[in-house]
């Protein structure tokens, strides 16, 4: 018993010593084995037998040799295959699906969209299953792996979407459903928090152990990386940041309670203020003709952007204020006005942090169009394969 206890943990400590090994490929290649060890603090002896066997998967290779920075060899400086296998990213709406086909870099090579007849399950898993087979026909192999996202309470240990308003659905076990349909690897996860997860491996947040990600659309959303891992809270509801109250004499909102941050910074709260203030705001205008109008320089609508941008710095403060992050990606629809928006968010959070944390975090707007949200939810299918990949090499 000890000593299969002993080569249990021998085997564990292998498992994290690969993946670490190709984490630092990953985040900080093309870079050479004398570097990796001494991120690491590993032998280099290590290194090279971890190094040789991911090359011989194929999911490492020696892509040059460094420049001569002084005496001896140049070193040889590895890199990531990520054109060896292809993933498919599927984000599901109440409408449709919007879907991406990428290498394992989270590089987008073929997109496409799918209407949904309804948001029932079966209906729904029969168009991910026709728009999964059309993904890998179009690269013309199959696919190593699927991520799928949506709008909801996601348990992610069971793969089981536990609650989802918009689409009507209570503890359906989406990852097992599809994994039995398509015989792949399936990863089913939150549409924020997947888009957090692939800011982290292949987005601004490679360089930050921790950050965060705030989404402006239909409501507010908040994906939330400690440690290089998103959090998701004991029970799987971390990150409604969009019903954090910001005023209780605020307005109202038809998904969340009056004052709160979405009554402020949904769409439905462009609209509303739009309807309100700028004249001739048609009923059944949008959130997109408010943005539309502010960057044409309509002085009203500049107006309700611009409060939304300080109710988001207000917003900001209190995350600022409690995680004191050094990223913030901003993202989602919500961010069509930026350049209206942002600096009146950064004047409200540079007001409102306490000290200098405002001057301490970046924010960084990312692109909010649907194929984004589609290649999050490919990234989480990458990233899931490449690790599992790299901690099943035989280098000790």
């Amino acid at each position: 018993m000890i000593l299969r206890t002993l080569a249990t943990a021998k085997d564990d400590v292998r498992r994290l010593n690969q993946s670490a090994v190709f984490q630092v490929v990953h985040r900080h290649g093309p870079v050479s084995r004398v570097d990796i060890a001494a991120r690491l603090n590993l032998s280099p002896a290590a290194v090279t037998n971890i190094t040789s066997d991911l090359i011989d998967r194929g999911l490492v290779f020696e892509a040059r040799k460094a420049e001569r920075g002084g005496v001896g060899r140049r070193r040889v400086l590895l890199e990531v295959a990520y054109d060896t296998a292809y993933v498919a990213g599927i984000k599901v709406s109440s409408v449709g699906l919007t879907c991406a086909l990428t290498n394992l870099n989270a590089e987008v090579v073929h997109a496409t969209e799918r209407p949904l007849a309804s948001t029932d399950p079966e209906t729904v898993v029969d168009a991910i299953e026709a728009a999964f087979a059309d993904l890998g026909a179009a690269v013309g192999q199959p696919l190593a792996a699927l991520g799928v996202n949506l709008p909801g309470l996601v348990d992610a240990d069971r793969q089981t979407v536990r609650h989802s308003p918009l689409l009507g659905w209570s503890q359906v076990p989406l990852g097992q459903l599809l994994h039995d349909r398509l015989g792949v690897s399936v990863l089913v996860e939150n549409d924020v928090n997947a888009l957090a997860l692939a800011e982290a491996w292949f987005g601004r947040g490679r360089e930050h152990d921790g950050f965060l990600v705030v989404t402006l659309g239909r409501g507010v959303g908040l994906g939330i990386i400690l440690g290089g891992e998103v959090y998701r809270g004991p029970h799987g509801g971390a990150g409604e940041f969009g019903h954090v109250l910001l005023d209780p004499n605020g307005p109202e909102t038809r998904y969340a309670a009056p004052g709160t941050v979405e009554a402020f910074l949904s769409d439905d709260a462009l609209v509303r203020e739009a309807r309100r203030r700028v004249a001739g705001f048609p009923d059944d205008g949008t959130a997109e003709l408010v943005a539309d109008l502010a960057q044409r320089g309509d002085a009203a609508a500049t107006a309700v952007v611009a409060d939304a941008g300080r109710a988001l710095g207000r917003a900001l403060s209190v995350l600022v204020n409690v995680f004191a992050p050094s990223l913030i990606v901003l993202s989602g629809e919500g961010m069509r006005a930026a350049d209206v928006m942002l600096p009146a968010a950064r004047d409200e959070l540079g007001r409102l942090a306490f000290g200098d944390l405002a001057d301490r975090v970046e924010l960084a707007v990312e692109s909010w169009g649907d194929d984004a949200w589609a290649r999050g939810a490919a990234a989480l299918a990458a990233s899931r394969y490449l690790t599992e990949s790299a901690m099943s090499a035989r280098g000790d």
